[in-house]
């Protein structure tokens, strides 16, 4: 259950039609209808009585009508209170994101966005899921992510910051690290060290995906979700990996980075952030990070 399931709830409650209730949320009748629908399914039971003309509350909707506005000021008065205590800015910002953010573009934005906001604290959640990501920046948990996708939630706006190259790591000992590029083709006879699905999902069906259509299975050894682990992986010979072209900066001596042409496919980076954060701290961290890139 979630906040945006009891605000449809209350609209068609009140409206007692769909279509009324979603031009008051500015939202279509199916995606208002699906939320309701939802909200019964977790409930275990019917909200309304639908026909074709009318709708009206069940018993269960009237008795829980009364429980969901209060949730609704509960949070409503909450967030009023935290606008109220914060004034015009911020002095915390949570920032959360997938590893190269983290460790590549933060530090940078962050020393841009101390010249004129040097008091503001800043706390880092690091997750390696974009789709959690995104929950986080739902649920209040974090005001700023850097994702892999752009986030398919309309409570949630993104802008695209790069779009980089996918490299083939290997040992240095291994003939192909001479390669000037790698196809799918080449590396058929190759042991990979492979990304969890869900922990790198990009990654980890790129590498199927280009499999499949030559009709070949990749030979995955083993399956990493941290980086520098992969990295000391592939020097010690148990295997090559698919990698964004960032990782070079991070690389110990012994490994090759060759491009991996396979449709011209790219790894991109977004930063995504609610739309209504309404704090000009946010938006100076944006324009920090759109400096630094």
């Amino acid at each position: 259950m979630d906040i945006r399931q009891l605000e449809c709830f209350v609209a068609v409650a009140e409206e007692l039609h769909f279509r009324r209730a979603g031009e008051r949320l500015g939202l279509s009748q199916s995606a208002l209808s699906e939320r309701v629908a939802a909200l019964e399914y977790e409930i275990g039971a019917p909200l309304f009585f639908r026909t074709t003309r009318q709708v009206s509350l069940t018993q269960v909707g009237a008795g829980f009508l009364g429980d969901a506005k209060r949730i609704l000021n509960d949070v409503e008065t909450s967030l009023s209170k935290a606008k109220h205590n914060v004034g015009a800015a911020l002095k915390n910002i949570r920032v959360s994101g997938v590893d190269e953010a983290i460790s590549m573009i933060l530090p940078r934005a962050l020393l841009e966005f101390r010249k004129t906001n040097p008091d503001v604290h800043v706390q880092v959640l690091e997750i390696s899921s974009s789709d959690k990501h995104t929950q986080e920046l739902v649920n209040h948990r974090t005001d700023i992510a850097f994702v892999r996708t752009p986030p398919d939630d309309e409570y949630i706006t993104s802008e695209l910051l790069q779009r980089q190259e996918v490299m083939v790591v290997l040992s240095n000992s291994n003939p192909l690290s001479k390669a000037k590029s790698l196809k799918t083709t080449d590396l058929v006879d190759e042991a990979f060290v492979g990304y969890p699905k869900h922990a790198r999902p990009i990654l980890h069906n790129m590498l199927w995906h280009n499999f499949r259509k030559i009709g070949v299975q990749p030979k995955v050894t083993c399956e990493i979700i941290d980086k520098s682990t992969m990295l000391q992986f592939v020097i010690n010979g148990l295997g090559i990996a698919l990698t964004p072209a960032w990782v070079k900066s991070i690389a110990p001596k012994g490994v090759s980075f060759v491009p991996f042409d396979a449709d011209d496919e790219k790894i991109e980076l977004y930063v995504a952030y609610r739309k209504a954060s309404n704090s000009p701290t946010i938006e100076d961290f944006l324009k920090a990070v759109k400096v630094v890139i």
